[in-house]
């Protein structure tokens, strides 16, 4: 019978974007093994939004109480449109290897054992083929660097929006400190991409997004 328990002081680092997704994947790993020790990497990829994931990823670190927030700077990779489909959604074909190996490189530096990606593409079964393919490369680039070395997992991957929120709910967590929305407005404008795949997400599930309340609603 295999042994499958948690090996002892385990380091994950988590690549973070401040959304509901990397918040899900957080509270799994938390659920999954309290013991494993959690850092998150945030990259600037150069996009709109920056400054609100960035933020949301360090009020989620704290709410998980997770110390260790580490930077790369990649602004060329969406910078002034590059990386963006006609309606400003970010594309990944080209993106997400370069992060995915940003991410293998600081996981090594840290010591972590493994990078959590937390993507998922709502069933889409063409782009979930994309995503093992992009994690493959990745983790075979990095066994031609140096063997042992760290991995990518991808627990969301295989999951619709629908079943994200429906176990972020499970899990309990706080909705209100993630951010979707593409812009960089004070508020989600509820039109973009994001806002309108996390509002369907929502929908879908049939729980209410703290967003969506008024402000009253709250206190």
């Amino acid at each position: 019978m295999a042994d499958n328990t948690p090996m002892p002081n385990s380091h994950a680092l988590i690549l973070h974007s401040g959304g509901l997704r990397s918040l899900v994947a957080m509270a799994l790993a938390i659920e999954n093994d309290d013991k494993t020790r959690l850092s998150l990497l945030f990259i600037n990829d150069g996009r709109d939004n920056t400054h609100h994931r960035q933020d949301y990823a360090h009020r989620q670190a704290e709410h998980f109480a997770i110390t260790r927030v580490h930077l790369i700077e990649l602004p060329h990779l969406y910078g002034h449109g590059y990386g963006n489909g006609p309606d400003g959604e970010p594309m990944g074909a080209l993106v997400a290897p370069q992060i995915l190996l940003a991410a293998l490189g600081c996981a090594r530096y840290q010591q972590a054992s493994r990078v959590i990606w937390p993507v998922s593409y709502n069933g889409d079964v063409k782009l979930m083929a994309r995503g093992t393919e992009q994690t493959m490369l990745a983790d075979q680039s990095g066994d031609y660097d140096q063997g042992d070395a760290p991995r990518i997992d991808t627990p969301l991957l295989e999951l619709t929006d629908r079943q994200v929120v429906e176990l972020g709910e499970e899990l309990g967590v706080p909705w209100n400190k993630s951010w979707s929305c593409l812009g960089s407005a004070e508020i989600p404008c509820r039109a973009c991409p994001g806002c309108r795949r996390r509002k369907a997400a929502f929908t879908s599930a049939g729980i209410i997004d703290p967003v969506e309340k008024p402000a009253n609603a709250m206190m």
